[in-house]
């Protein structure tokens, strides 16, 4: 439901570690569920002949387009029943992301890739988890195909942080996880090879 609600965000004390925390709008919902209704109320009047056009109609068309909005209604009632809106919706920190829809945080050191698309309608930051990550959180993610161990981090309308800033804060905790996961991976060759070479003597 991150991609259906108005996010919202808040700033860690510390300036040089931002958490961008996304929460559902209740407002938004409703304004949503509203213009939907009101559409397919026009729609099924147009259909029932209770109201006359300019030129004349079958009223399949209108109905067939308001059985596609009532559809869309109870969609979005769906969803939003499983949205715990005292709650964010997505967190986004130093130490990872944590949605309602995970089961737990997934930590920076679990991403494998960070695709930033540049098309200026492109709304959504797409994180890879990595295939050696934990196996709950790949089973949530696998669930939702195409888009396996993939997390979708919304970037625009987020009050607080313009869409480059949020582009920014996440590719920086992700570089940073790189960075640290590469030194301890060169730390532990270079012990290792002490290891070794105290074995060869």
């Amino acid at each position: 439901m991150t991609d259906e609600h108005s996010p919202a965000t808040d700033r860690d004390p510390n300036a040089t570690q931002p958490i961008l925390v996304l929460r559902g709008s209740v407002r938004y919902l409703f304004i949503t569920l509203g213009v939907m209704a009101l559409l397919f109320a026009y729609l099924s009047l147009i259909a029932l002949g209770q109201i006359k056009m300019s030129r004349p109609t079958s009223g399949v068309g209108e109905g067939l387009f308001a059985i596609v909005f009532l559809a869309l209604i109870v969609y979005v009632l769906v969803k939003a029943r499983k949205v715990d809106f005292t709650k964010p919706i997505m967190e986004v920190g130093p130490d990872g992301i944590s949605s309602q829809k995970l089961s737990k945080l997934i930590p920076w050191s679990m991403i494998e890739r960070v695709d930033i698309a540049d098309a200026w309608h492109a709304g959504f930051i797409y994180l890879t988890v990595r295939k050696d990550a934990d196996p709950d959180i790949l089973g949530h993610l696998r669930k939702r195909q195409p888009l396996e161990r993939t997390v979708a981090i919304p970037h625009r309308w987020v009050s607080g942080f313009t869409s480059r800033e949020v582009k920014d804060i996440v590719n920086r905790y992700f570089e940073r996880s790189t960075k640290l996961r590469r030194n301890e991976i060169s730390a532990s060759d270079s012990v290792d090879g002490t290891r070794q070479a105290t074995t060869d003597q």
